[in-house]
């Protein structure tokens, strides 16, 4: 494990210490914008309240948190269902930034998209699912003209699993299937989600999760890695069955919730065989680590 994943070392990059106010920054999206990274946070006050914020970087490692928030409901039917959003995920299609956040209301948690061109206007674009769901990742790309998502419905699915669903508008959505199951007795035998949205490889769509193993003091979140086919990604070609990522260092282990990564982006560098994983830790802070696409696609295959 440990040879293929490489934590940075100056982690975690980002703490609740750079927000004033901020009880926890964690579970966050990067995505590169240009020549830089432009991240979406979520902060969670010493009040309880989760929030959402956009930091800038350079280097994709220093950042810069931005004054005020972003993607605070305004009207109807947001203000309805979402009384709380995190979690987000980020995905540039074209010139336009998805971020997909999961917004807890009364009825339950549900995943709302939005949509950015400059990371500074923001436009809300659908509550894409029913109660109860969470974890929605976005293709970076078409997939036989429509677009195509991951993400991992709880309530229905007992232990949850992760489901593709396919859409022409980002509203209505259908095709569903479970495509990735919860595996008994194995690290990942609860609640597996996807983590970054899927990487194009020439070996099929690279996906990073994770999933959680119960302990007799609760869960422990890990990570994990599969390839789906790059033509009909419903099929599983490889899927780790050892975890990729655990909670080992310091920051992983102690927090708010303890014992957990919990995978939000990966960038790649294909020039230099390069990915940086970004992953929230024990629900507090946030992190870098980085790995070859390449060692990635062999751990799936052969781990």
């Amino acid at each position: 494990m440990e040879d293929v994943v490489k934590r940075y070392p100056g982690n975690p990059i980002i703490t609740p210490e750079m927000i004033p106010g901020a009880n926890a920054v964690f579970n966050s999206a990067v995505v590169r914008y240009g020549e830089k990274y432009a991240a979406i946070l979520r902060v969670e006050t010493k009040k309880g309240y989760q929030s959402m914020r956009v930091a800038w970087s350079d280097d994709g490692i220093h950042f810069d948190v931005q004054p005020g928030e972003v993607l605070v409901p305004t009207e109807e039917p947001f203000l309805t269902y979402e009384e709380a959003i995190y979690d987000p995920r980020i995905t540039q299609i074209g010139d336009i930034y998805y971020i997909c956040y999961a917004a807890e209301n009364r009825y339950g948690c549900q995943v709302s998209v939005s949509k950015t061109k400059d990371f500074q206007v923001f436009e809300k674009v659908a509550i894409a699912c029913e109660p109860t769901n969470r974890n929605m990742v976005l293709f970076p790309e078409k997939i036989n003209g429509l677009y195509a998502r991951l993400d991992r419905p709880f309530q229905y699915g007992g232990q949850g699993h992760i489901w593709l669903s396919y859409s022409p508008d980002l509203v209505f959505w259908g095709k569903s299937v479970c495509i990735m199951e919860s595996r008994r007795f194995a690290w990942d035998q609860g609640k597996i989600g996807p983590g970054a949205p899927p990487i194009k490889t020439d070996e099929g769509w690279l996906v990073l999760y994770h999933g959680t193993t119960p302990r007799c003091n609760g869960l422990i979140y890990k990570a994990g890695v599969a390839l789906l086919d790059l033509e009909d990604p419903s099929k599983v070609v490889a899927r780790s069955k050892e975890y990729l990522l655990a909670p080992s260092a310091l920051y992983e282990r102690i927090g708010d919730v303890p014992n957990v990564v919990f995978v939000t982006s990966a960038i790649p560098d294909f020039e230099n065989d390069e990915v940086r994983i970004y992953y929230g830790a024990a629900d507090t802070c946030f992190c870098m680590a980085t790995a070859k696409i390449s060692a990635l696609i062999d751990f799936a295959r052969s781990r």
